[in-house]
């Protein structure tokens, strides 16, 4: 994995062979410096870079760098948020609850039946907090309708 620069009549171009180093065709920022480096170094002699041109590739460098550092901040605080989400739903654990779930049949008609359970475990998937039941159901927290103390609802039967 590397890169290899290639300067033709003035211009430089980089070939990079790296995983890390293209996101939909966007060079990183270590490319970004090896092209650079490749301008300042193959520049003409006679009409060296303009002062204003470098200016300006730094600071689009800087902005690069601080949108990924940005990126890198924003993906460490969605997944502290979801593992906080996850470790607030831990109470809901030996809790009994009532849902409605609507079922299709294979004639297109639809019926909603009101189901309950004891909540085992709590997980996280694709993003979403689901309450695994004592009978394998996975429950949406927002399709809830009722939550008990596990020994209040079986003496409600």
């Amino acid at each position: 994995m590397g890169s290899d620069i290639t300067v033709n009549s003035g211009t430089a171009a980089t070939n990079t062979q790296s995983s890390t180093s293209s996101v939909n065709g966007a060079l990183d920022k270590n490319s970004f410096l090896k092209l650079l480096i490749a301008q300042l170094t193959n520049q003409d002699p006679t009409s060296p870079m303009d002062t204003s041109q470098f200016v300006s590739q730094m600071a689009e460098f800087t902005t690069l760098e601080q949108t990924q550092n940005m990126s890198d901040a924003i993906d460490k605080l969605v997944a502290t948020q979801s593992n906080q989400s996850l470790s607030e739903q831990a109470s809901m654990i030996g809790k009994q609850i009532s849902w409605n779930e609507t079922i299709i049949d294979s004639d297109g008609n639809s019926s909603t039946h009101s189901l309950s359970g004891i909540v085992q475990s709590v997980t996280l998937k694709n993003g979403s907090v689901l309450y695994v039941t004592s009978d394998g159901n996975q429950v949406n927290p927002d399709s809830i309708s009722e939550i008990s103390n596990a020994a209040e609802g079986v003496q409600g039967d």
